[in-house]
């Protein structure tokens, strides 16, 4: 279970911070090898049954979604934030890969569907793309919500995704021409990736970083690999029928919105773009933290 830790929930908005009124339940789901950690925030006999489930990507935890699982669980809907393989309390072995993102992910989705909920999905950073992934696999989903969108086969995605330039490009050749036993090694994940962009904030980051459970975790090579080498399952002209939001900040340092929209962009489903005004890629910056919650809750109530 998570211990309580409100040092940096002090930096956000008083409306995105858990309180007695909106504390998550604790839940584990089975799922082959994993043991699936979850903060749920549920009302009970809630006459609504709008279910959103959110995505961190490669520097949070679903703790750490709770500055945007607060104020969406107070609209009424019911807000399921997982722990990705890696990250936060999910218990797992070390030879995960992105497909076990997907896999878990969507084991968690496909849940919600059965039990007759208006299930969304909503991925943040690389939890974005994850979230396209897993509805491509259902086609049920009644909405696809993204902070970014990033295609990793786009030299320009890389090249911001990356530490820098020389890793996204001579680095990934190099990893590839590895062993697998090499590719098994655990590295910070702030060793390869831009993680002092991750938030605007500088006392947030201080404390982010710190996060063992977050950005400060270490990873595999072989994750980080397979994630940059993962072919979308469909392509963004071939998806339909689910409509998607990106609400994309729009002071990110780490990946600005163009580098979004080279796939979002080619999206054939019915989508609408929201620029967060102020907001790092960590979007806790007003106003820009105010259009995110309320461009999603007036997408969920659309559709």
């Amino acid at each position: 279970m998570y211990e309580r830790n409100v040092k940096w929930e002090q930096y956000l908005p008083e409306k995105c911070r858990i309180d007695k009124n909106a504390f998550p339940i604790e839940e584990y789901i089975d799922y082959n090898n994993f043991r699936i950690h979850l903060d749920v925030y549920k009302h009970d006999n809630s006459k609504s049954n709008k279910v959103v489930i959110l995505f961190h990507g490669v520097g949070g935890n679903g703790r750490l979604l709770s500055f945007l699982a607060v104020p969406l669980f107070k609209q009424g809907f019911t807000v399921l934030c997982p722990d990705l393989p890696g990250y936060g309390i999910t218990e797992c072995n070390d030879d995960f890969t992105y497909q076990s993102w997907i896999d878990v992910g969507n084991s968690v989705v496909k849940k919600e569907i059965e039990k007759g909920n208006d299930v969304f999905l909503m991925g943040l950073s690389a939890g974005g793309m994850l979230a396209y992934n897993i509805a491509c696999l259902n086609e049920k989903i009644s909405g696809l919500i993204v902070t970014c969108i990033l295609d990793n086969r786009e030299k320009e995605v890389v090249k911001y995704s990356a530490k820098n330039e020389y890793m996204g490009t001579f680095g990934l050749s190099l990893l590839r021409k590895m062993p697998l036993f090499v590719k098994k090694i655990k590295v910070p994940m702030k060793m390869v990736t831009n993680m002092n962009a991750i938030v605007n904030d500088k006392n947030i980051l201080k404390l982010l970083l710190k996060d063992k459970k977050g950005a400060g975790v270490n990873i595999s090579l072989l994750f980080m690999l397979s994630m940059m080498d993962y072919k979308p399952i469909l392509e963004a002209e071939e998806f339909k029928g689910i409509p998607v939001l990106m609400v994309h900040p729009g002071n990110d340092k780490w990946t600005p919105p163009f580098v979004s929209e080279i796939f979002f962009d080619k999206i054939a489903s019915e989508k609408e773009k929201i620029i967060l005004e102020n907001a790092g890629h960590f979007p806790v910056e007003e106003p820009g933290i105010s259009q995110l919650i309320d461009g999603i809750i007036k997408f969920m109530n659309k559709w």
